[in-house]
């Protein structure tokens, strides 16, 4: 120990003399280090931790579907009831989805986040309230759902955590709810992923078995399951596959013959989206460390180097190759723990970044955090950093050769080897960048073509904001018709807006209703052979204020609107009309949506718009169908405005003219158009600005490394270039002397990067959009852009060569 304290003191006593080496080691470390530990602590939180229920991996997700390649979110409420009945591989099947109720009785209505789930759905997750009591098997029905819980934070929030919250009662949509719970504050509700901030109040499904047997395959729910114990995922799906092929045979109208159930770990469910992203980026992390051990590395054999000599004494006085050996690493260590250190700090930082600029679809990412494993990990890589980076170059000091290293001006093999080995890891570095730069180049290519998408519809000036009338007063269809007709005129007639309409769901608005589609002259034995559309419900002025381009036949006008029209019209996207009459013409059929045995009469197809990317600028356009929004009645509406005046502004306008009518309808959910899309990109930016900024941490390493080589051998070689510029060599030749030495590791670099890089990008295929893994364009321009940046790296050192006074070189030697 005696010794160890010694070898620790004059490490820091040599570390102090030469502080530009110290500062440089501890930066780089730092930032590698840094990096790696903040990626690690957001995949530790995402990825590897276990979901916050009871025994989560007895939870799975349940769908239907024809193709084990198709995979709906969505299930229809009959066939869970039907699985529920016939299988006995699950303890319980629990379904919810979500609902925007408007607080009422105080000053302002307010909207707020809820869900409706299934008596038994907090049982299945295993959650308890933590005051009062959860949902009871009675209370789930249609006309006893009027209980609710509160989530913890809401409960804080409006009740100031009082006990007697349990007990009280609140109009939600002017209905009363009795609170009967608070949810725990640990509780997590990640499968539920229709708002951006959990949910506010929860209360009943409240769905009877009866009422919706006129549409067993309306798939509007989500579920949830817990295997019973003992079962395995595979041998519920045996089961289930052939529960499925007896439902088929007993309902061949609403069970396909090929239909099959889907189940999924529910970690999958959730977390699947973001997996291959964020192990991407802790790769990405991985290459800059490794780049930057490998400048570590430089800086140890130059160092080593330049204490040739002092090693050489040291020997001659008897120091053994181990004690010098150890004095080195101990030496290593010291930035190398100085570097862990600082990249803590920077990695404190970098997860409260993360959590602030991520994309709100990765779950968990806020709660991550520098906690103990997080540290043991950055500790972990900070040894396993100095190792990598200095055990050679300490091995190889340590075998330093004190007669030749005494002799003056000695430049042996030592030499030799130690120079070999300096332009290996630039090479490496050089590699590692490349593959870094093309991946960076894949993902700015990919976003730039999702950017250069049309989505169907003309984004400028639009502004989308929700609606809800709520009271008896709109009990009936009529009277809602009334309304918002009457709303529809008042929007229209707004200062500086041009256009205004409704629409059941927008696009990139989430909350999609597909169904299958009939047309009358199409012959269909059972509903399951219809192919399914993606419905919507608009008001006349839709398209027109969209601006979606007309194809053929025309618009809906006012009259289309009338609620109880006999002429029952619909709108059909080009996509429906090439699905279902290929080669023929729209205009003029007969179609229905959702089942051919339903009471609503067949519409004709008056018009056949333009695609609409529905489901994002980089998802495929859909088969779409149109209906008047008078033919599915909602108190609830989604308002379309065009116009140039802000979106806040709009937002003011249409509160007052909605408590003109009714002072009890909020206004939710205001947003621009362009902000959406803008929305909708986020992870994809968020991914290659990170990659991206690692890209250029990467570039300047390799460029500190490859100058730094150019720069020790131009050192080395002082002499050489004495002695040739004073035979009549020209400056000229020593510069392209030295530029050649540089870009021969630049080149041998770019050669290992490019295999290295054919391998990895395939990796990255399902995040690039349009734009191939091995895309030439991008490889050969990052190809130029490094070989830029090395050759600039390689400039100074050169040009310092070229002026080397050749009689001080002589004179030396």
């Amino acid at each position: 120990m005696k010794t160890a304290w010694q070898d620790v003191r004059y490490g820091m006593r040599m570390l102090g003399k030469n502080p530009g080496f110290t500062l440089a080691a501890i930066v780089m470390l730092a930032l590698g280090i840094g990096a790696n530990t903040a990626l690690f602590s957001a995949v530790r939180t995402v990825l590897l931790n276990s979901l916050p229920y009871q025994n989560p991996g007895q939870l799975v997700t349940l769908t239907a579907s024809e193709s084990t390649s198709i995979d709906p979110q969505n299930v229809s409420y009959l066939k869970t009831q039907d699985w529920r009945e016939r299988s006995h591989a699950f303890e319980s099947i629990a379904l919810y989805r979500s609902f925007r109720p408007v607080l009422t009785g105080q000053k302002k209505p307010e909207m707020l986040r809820g869900g409706r789930v299934s008596a038994n759905f907090f049982e299945t997750l295993g959650i308890s309230p933590i005051r009062g009591r959860g949902f009871l098997e009675g209370e789930d029905r249609p006309d006893r759902w009027h209980e609710v819980l509160l989530s913890y934070g809401y409960w804080k929030e409006a009740f100031g955590g009082r006990d007697d919250a349990v007990g009280s009662t609140i109009y939600l949509d002017q209905i009363p709810f009795q609170v009967v719970g608070v949810l725990p504050e640990n509780f997590k509700p990640l499968i539920f992923s229709y708002f951006s901030k959990p949910p506010q109040v929860w209360a009943p499904l409240g769905y009877d078995a009866a009422m919706a047997n006129a549409c067993r395959t309306c798939q509007h729910l989500r579920s949830v399951a817990r295997l019973a114990a003992g079962v395995s995922l595979e041998s519920a799906r045996a089961e289930m596959k052939g529960i499925s092929a007896k439902l088929a045979v007993e309902f061949p109208n609403d069970y396909a013959k090929d239909e099959i159930v889907l189940i999924r770990p529910l970690e999958d469910r959730i977390v699947g989206k973001v997996r291959s992203t964020l192990w991407l980026l802790l790769g990405a992390t991985g290459f800059v460390l490794l780049i930057a051990c490998a400048n570590f590395a430089n800086l140890m054999l130059s160092r080593a180097t330049a204490r040739q000599r002092e090693l050489a004494v040291r020997a001659a006085l008897g120091a053994s190759p181990f004690q010098l050996a150890r004095q080195l690493l101990t030496e290593l260590m010291l930035p190398t723990l100085a570097g862990g250190v600082c990249g803590v700090l920077l990695a404190n930082w970098g997860v409260r970044a993360l959590a602030s600029w991520g994309p709100a679809d990765i779950p968990r990412l806020t709660e991550a955090r520098v906690d103990i494993p997080v540290l043991m990990f950055s500790l972990g890589a900070s040894v396993l950093t100095g190792l990598l980076a200095g055990v050679i170059p300490a091995l190889q000091a340590a075998r330093t050769d004190e007669r030749e290293a005494l002799q003056s001006g000695g430049r042996g093999t030592v030499g030799i080897s130690r120079g070999r080995l300096r332009s290996l890891l630039v090479v490496g570095e050089l590699g590692l960048a490349f593959v870094l730069a093309i991946g960076t180049g894949l993902l700015v290519r990919s976003l730039s073509q999702i950017m250069g998408v049309q989505p169907g519809f003309q984004t400028r000036d639009l502004h989308s904001m929700n609606f809800s009338l709520i009271g008896s007063k709109y009990d009936k269809d009529p009277q809602v018709v009334s309304a918002e007709q009457e709303l529809l005129a008042r929007f229209r007639k707004l200062a500086g807006v041009t256009d205004a309409a409704f629409v059941s769901t927008l696009p990139l608005g989430g909350g999609y209703d597909q169904r299958a589609i009939f047309a009358q002259d199409h012959s269909v034995t059972l509903d399951t052979e219809a192919p399914g559309v993606d419905s919507y419900y608009v008001s006349d002025g839709y398209f027109e204020t969209m601006k979606i381009p007309l194809r053929r036949g025309r618009y809906f006008t006012a009259a289309d609107i009338t609620a109880g029209s006999d002429a029952q019209v619909a709108l059909v996207s080009e996509s429906t009309a090439k699905l279902m009459w290929p080669g023929g013409d729209a205009i003029g059929k007969r179609i229905k949506l959702g089942g051919r045995e339903e009471k609503k009469p067949w519409s004709t197809v008056v018009g056949i718009v333009g695609d609409i990317r529905q489901y994002g600028l980089d998802s495929a356009a859909t088969a779409d169908a149109y209906l008047p929004y008078t033919q599915n009645l909602d108190s609830s509406q989604v308002l379309v405005l065009r116009s140039s005046l802000p979106t806040q502004t709009l937002t003011h306008a249409v509160e007052d003219q909605l408590a003109a009518l009714d002072k009890d309808a909020p206004v939710f959910g205001a947003e621009s158009m362009d902000d959406m899309i803008s929305d909708s990109l986020v992870q994809r930016r968020f991914v290659a600005g990170l990659v991206g900024g690692f890209g250029v941490l990467a570039l300047v390493l390799a460029a500190i490394g490859i100058y730094s080589v150019i720069a020790y051998g131009v050192a080395r070689r002082t002499s050489e270039f004495g002695i040739r510029l004073a035979l009549g060599a020209l400056p000229r030749n020593v510069l392209r002397m030295v530029l050649l030495g540089g870009l021969r590791l630049t080149l041998t670099g770019l050669g290992a990067g490019l295999v290295l890089a054919l391998i990895v990008t395939r990796l990255m295929s399902s995040l690039l959009y349009e734009v191939s893994p091995q895309d030439p364009l991008t490889i050969f321009g990052v190809a130029l852009l490094l070989s830029v940046v090395a050759l600039g790296a390689s400039w100074l050192p050169a040009r310092r060569a070229t002026r080397v006074d050749p009689m001080v070189a002589l004179r030396y030697e």
